[in-house]
């Protein structure tokens, strides 16, 4: 009995390890998330994204390579700013001291601009070609509507695909909902989106302004050509693979690096600060900048871009190159560095 046992408890043991062995041999199952497609838009057919949230709107656009972005308030939900009136502020010494009075200084209300958008709007075209959801709900009551946040809700999604615009009311937000719910304004039938793909679509942030000054890096360019006070001055850039070893010299001199004019270009390049910018067509409120500077960057005979940097009216320093829509402001300070092309111009 006991070898009997014993060979029973070997065949089991031998299927086992067979259907062990198969087991691990096959190919792990792998879950697919199923998606509902709401727009059938591929990137060469979406051609616009809008999106209101009631108040402000963005609307996304691409010419050729180039992102466009436009943020404005909707018709007729521009702030209006009351007359704050004086401010009464007390001084120290009590009532002996007196007091002074002093306007206050009303909030600022920016206008629809329009400029380039960076790459964050290349993402925002992908999710939205094509349009996608976790869930499509159909046709739901009123009750429904209103339990998801769809009835009374302000927010709209507009998407323009080969000429033809898809409009959807977007719900609100609803406590224990990740995403948002979507319902199809011709044919009222509901979908639910995941939470990423509304994410960037805020129209309150700055985060779709492109604010670079230039596409391409450091490295891209080998020769520039400085403008200040009348004079030009060029200059060659080599071994720039390595920001390390990266010299920049006088055109009439290439074999002499010159330390003083790379370490003020490098200012120029990687120092600026843009604090502002402006939308197509948009000036500076205290008048169009007098272009101090100019700088001109090529690259084997071709040109890559430029840089005009100059002062308004009020000696604010703006600046603008072929990156920017219109002029952008650069932070306060920069003008010490424009100040200081005196140098490089008059070595």
């Amino acid at each position: 009995m006991k070898a009997r046992a014993t060979a029973v408890q070997g065949v089991l043991a031998v299927v086992g390890l067979t259907a062990a062995y198969f087991t691990w041999q096959r190919p792990k199952e792998t879950t697919v998330e199923k998606r509902v497609t709401i727009v059938s838009a591929t990137k060469q057919s979406l051609e616009k994204v809008h999106f209101e949230d009631g108040t402000r709107y963005v609307e996304l656009t691409r010419t050729g390579d180039q992102n466009w972005v436009k943020l404005g308030y909707l018709p007729g939900k521009t702030p209006v700013i009351p007359d704050a009136g004086p401010t009464i502020i007390s001084i120290d010494g009590g009532v002996d001291g007196g007091t002074i009075r002093v306007q206050a200084a009303p909030p600022i209300v920016l206008p629809t601009r329009e400029t380039h958008s960076k790459d964050r709007a290349t993402e925002v075209f992908a999710k939205m070609s094509p349009l996608e959801g976790t869930r499509a709900l159909g046709v739901v009551s009123d009750n429904t509507l209103s339990e998801i946040g769809i009835a009374g809700s302000e927010r709209r999604l507009q998407l323009t695909v080969a000429g033809t615009q898809r409009e959807f009311l977007i719900s609100k937000a609803v406590q224990g909902v990740i995403g948002a719910y979507a319902q199809d304004e011709k044919t009222k039938e509901v979908y639910l989106l995941d939470g990423t793909t509304l994410s960037d679509l805020d129209p309150s942030s700055l985060m779709l302004i492109d604010r670079r000054l230039h596409t391409f890096k450091a490295n891209e360019f080998d020769h520039f050509t400085l403008s200040f006070g009348g004079k030009t001055v060029e200059f060659v850039q080599t071994n720039a693979d390595i920001q390390q070893t990266a010299k920049v010299a006088r055109a009439a001199t290439p074999d002499k690096p010159d330390e003083i004019a790379k370490n003020w270009h490098d200012k120029i390049w990687g120092r600026m600060v843009v604090t502002d910018v402006l939308g197509k067509g948009e000036l500076p409120k205290d008048g169009l900048p007098e272009v101090a500077l100019k700088i001109s960057y090529t690259s084997r005979g071709k040109e890559k871009g430029f840089l005009e940097i100059g002062f308004d009216s009020m000696h604010a320093t703006w600046a603008r190159s072929e990156n920017t829509a219109s002029w952008v402001a650069i932070h306060q300070g920069s003008e010490e560095i424009v100040l200081e092309a005196t140098r490089i111009i008059n070595p």
